[in-house]
């Protein structure tokens, strides 16, 4: 077939089996993207699978069936399932909440302003919702008399609400025992339930306290454990994901051990699939271990930050829990490299943190989850452990199946040769956090050989200037270095630096020069790290980036980066969504111009302490930026001019962080802004 022949074809003349099945490996910016390029790809985005994956978002706005963004979805032909209402003002929504209730199966409500009767009124709106969550909602439960079946008529709710599969009612000031007996019992069939961050009265004292006499009604003053325990046992049969994150439990976990046990009738008792107890740190091992004994189904278990985690506790998760696919034990220090490297014998483990746990050196990963090959494991963060290189060339030889690394603070341990063996051992990578990993150089993201390129750039210069005489040369031989360990160093460094700039401006970087790996070959990249990473250079961004796939990248405090730089970045990562690039002082006016004017997917920029930008960056970002969600502009000294004024021009502005706004509130300001934009 000739190459006029592929020019008869266009994309849509795609068979849409075909379209859908690349559309499986698409995010979600990319498939709006691809959406556009004809009426057939736009009309994949209506299959049921990619409806699904898609969750409608609305955040620090005023809504009103009247205005905009609502009256936007209510013409849209699409039928979305998944809501979030985000610091929201509610006006008068019976319309908007009438065409969400046609379809809707999950509606999350976090520091919504709204009252029980609006609520009710929702409710009785959405007959197939499955998902609820209701989080910082706190005006909502302040009524004495919530779901009371004398302030409201329960039975059109009561039937919405039967097919609620998983409840979620976190962080919430006023939620009660009464409250809570009687929103779950309209839900028969829940399966998970979260109440991470709540007031929750675990000690014996305090219920005896509100309940002197026993059985007695619940109470409308405190939200106490053995209330939350009954709940449980009534939904055992079902209810498979618990999460008191951030809660006071303690002992109190000894509770339900009971009720994994099978009653009387044969009934099974509580099998947990997804247990979260981070950071609770009342608890004990004791406790832990007794009730992970219990626990055999357990696949996701998240204890980071409790404190008294130990050896012994995890080698009970590793005997008792042999079905484990996550498991978070992040800042345990009672963790140490006799307890790592137990954790080769869970076989299933498709994600592991160890991260910030003191007692855990290179021994543990070494004996430990990198000790042989394992074609399981996906995502590992080992960030602020005390660990040498070899320990990261083990986990590059060995895990090859990982999508997520996260090496942060690995200062002595992440060094060019071992990011050179990532590069070409870890191929499948898709997110790669290497926050001050400051002994990395440009070398180390591009192969180039460093010495050689300091010999050529030596040569030409030495050829274009030649010495004055002889003698000269001979006295700089004999000279004898005074400076200290670290002068030498800044010294090797300044040098080095002169070198990669010399060799990029004269164009004396050639194919041969890169005798190494180039993070181009991590061709799925979409989140890079290099926070920290000083030495990194405009040659890293020009030879090394160059991944259409990039959405995430970070690189506050690389100050050797520039203009140069960011001109080869937008061209060769053209999907960037999320950009920091805070205390990066070489970047100007007109490289804030270039971003803004090319990434036209950026949805989160900062650039606080970039000390040269001027008012100039602020007209750029107000004119060319149409999906900008969140800036930062902290320490920009020289912006001066009505800043909060100019940026209300930019309606998908949500969370603006600048100086001298400690006494307002970016909800309220934006929420402000848009009741005057009406």
């Amino acid at each position: 077939m000739t190459s006029l022949d592929y020019c008869l074809y266009s994309y849509s003349d795609l068979p849409l089996e075909i379209v859908l099945h690349i559309y499986k490996y698409l995010g979600y910016s990319d498939l709006l993207a691809a959406g556009t390029t004809c009426q057939r790809w736009r009309s994949a985005l209506y299959h049921t699978e990619f409806i699904a994956r898609t969750r409608v978002r609305f955040s620090k706005i005023v809504l009103s069936d009247q205005h905009s963004p609502a009256l936007d979805l209510m013409r849209c032909e699409r039928r979305f399932r998944h809501f979030l209402f985000e610091d929201v003002t509610l006006g008068q929504v019976q319309e908007l909440m009438t065409f969400i209730g046609e379809s809707a199966h999950s509606l999350s409500l976090d520091n919504v302003d709204l009252n029980d009767k609006q609520f009710y009124g929702i409710l009785s709106l959405l007959p197939h919702l499955q998902i609820l969550s209701v989080t910082r909602c706190l005006p909502l439960f302040m009524s004495a008399t919530f779901l009371d079946s004398n302030s409201c008529d329960l039975n059109e709710i009561s039937a919405h609400l039967a097919g609620i599969r998983e409840l979620t009612i976190c962080k919430n000031q006023y939620l009660t025992d009464a409250i809570l007996l009687r929103l779950t019992a309209l839900m028969p069939n829940l399966e998970l339930l979260n109440m991470s961050g709540c007031q929750i009265s675990f000690h014996n004292a305090i219920h005896r306290r509100f309940y002197p006499n026993e059985p007695s009604t619940p109470s409308e003053s405190v939200l106490t454990f053995k209330y939350i325990q009954n709940v449980i046992s009534q939904q055992r049969r079902v209810l498979h994901t618990l999460d008191f994150s951030h809660t006071l439990i303690g002992h109190s976990l000894m509770a339900l051990i009971e009720l994994s046990k099978a009653d009387e009738h044969a009934q099974p008792g509580l099998q947990l699939r997804r247990l979260y107890l981070a950071g609770c740190r009342q608890l004990n091992a004791s406790t832990i271990r007794s009730f992970l004994y219990t626990q055999a189904q357990l696949r996701v278990l998240d204890l980071s930050s409790t404190m008294c985690l130990n050896d012994d506790c995890v080698a009970v998760i590793v005997q008792a829990n042999p079905l484990l696919q996550e498991l978070k034990i992040n800042a345990c220090a009672g963790i140490s490299n006799t307890g790592a490297a137990s954790l080769r014998n869970l076989s299933r483990l498709r994600l592991l943190d160890i991260s910030n746990c003191d007692g855990i050196n290179s021994s543990g990963i070494i004996e430990g989850i990198a000790s042989a090959e394992n074609n399981v494991l996906e995502e590992l963060n080992v960030s602020y452990l005390t660990i040498c290189e070899e320990s990261i060339k083990s986990i590059a030889r060995n895990l090859h199946a990982l999508r997520t690394l996260h090496l942060n603070h690995c200062v002595n341990a992440v060094t060019d040769e071992v990011m050179q063996l990532i590069i070409q051992q870890l191929c499948w990578l898709r997110e790669l956090s290497l926050e001050s990993c400051c002994r990395l150089t440009d070398a180390a993201l591009t192969g180039i050989n460093i010495a050689k390129l300091e010999l050529n750039r030596s040569s030409v210069i030495g050829n274009s200037y030649p010495p004055s005489d002889g003698f000269s040369g001979s006295l700089q031989s004999i000279k004898i270095s005074l400076r200290s360990k670290a002068e030498e160093e800044i010294v090797r460094d300044a040098k080095r630096k002169q070198a990669m700039f010399a060799a990029y401006e004269m164009n004396l970087i050639n194919e041969e020069d890169f005798e190494g790996h180039n993070i181009q070959e991590l061709r799925g990249l979409r989140s890079l790290n290099l926070r920290g990473c000083n030495k990194i250079s405009d040659v890293s961004l020009k030879y090394g980036l160059k991944h259409i796939e990039l959405s995430k990248l970070l690189l506050s405090n690389c100050q050797q980066i520039s203009l140069l730089g960011m001109e080869a970045l937008v061209n060769n990562c053209p999907a960037i969504e999320v950009l920091d690039l805070s205390d990066c002082y070489n970047i100007s006016d007109q490289g804030i111009k270039i971003i803004t004017e090319r990434l036209q997917r950026l949805r989160s920029l900062d650039i606080s302490g970039c000390s040269q930008l001027t008012d100039h960056t602020i007209d750029s970002i107000i004119v060319n930026c149409e999906c900008l969600e969140t800036l930062s502009i902290y320490r920009c000294r020289r912006m001066y001019t009505d800043i909060e004024d100019r940026l209300a021009d930019v309606r998908t502005l949500r969370n603006l962080h600048m100086d001298n706004m400690n006494s307002i509130d970016n909800a309220e300001f934006f929420r402000l802004k848009k009741r005057l934009d009406c």
